[in-house]
């Protein structure tokens, strides 16, 4: 099923970087009897693949109920941010739930973003921007900013 809440950002086509590729999110997943708020970057960039997840990473985010998309993750040796913004309407999607598909999705795949990848010795990996980024917030509750903090 999916998570009660989640947000995504997502990309393979930025500007003037044709090999590297963001898929990025969070959602409030259930496990057997409890509930738990978890977050991952995933960023293949030149053959390799930069890894932030719960296992190995601090990883958090600062979500509006649409329009920004805000996320950190640091692990041992790299750190990302990512900033999503977008001043379109969206598009409701129906996703499935106990009740049945129904619309609790917005999205859009032109949103803008921007990616830094730094090491921990300060020097810049990559730094990106497109303005072709799926970006989506779904599940409920969306009354205020989502913020989850490592």
């Amino acid at each position: 099923s999916f998570p009660e809440k989640w947000f995504w950002i997502n990309c393979n086509s930025f500007t003037d970087e044709p090999d590297l590729a963001l898929t990025a999110g969070g959602g409030i997943r259930k496990v057997l009897w409890w509930r738990e708020e978890v977050g991952l970057v995933g960023i293949h960039y030149r053959g390799q693949f930069y890894e932030f997840a719960p296992w190995n990473s601090e990883v958090s985010w600062q979500i509006q109920p649409w329009g920004e998309w805000h996320m950190q993750a640091i692990k041992e040796d790299f750190e990302v941010t990512l900033r999503g913004t977008t001043n379109l309407a969206g598009t409701y999607v129906r996703t499935p739930t106990a009740k049945g598909l129904v619309f609790n999705c917005r999205d859009t795949t032109q949103g803008k973003l921007e990616l830094e990848l730094r090491s921990h010795s300060g020097n810049t990996i990559i730094k990106a921007n497109t303005n072709l980024a799926g970006l989506e917030v779904g599940g409920s509750p969306w009354h205020e900013a989502w913020i989850v903090s490592a």
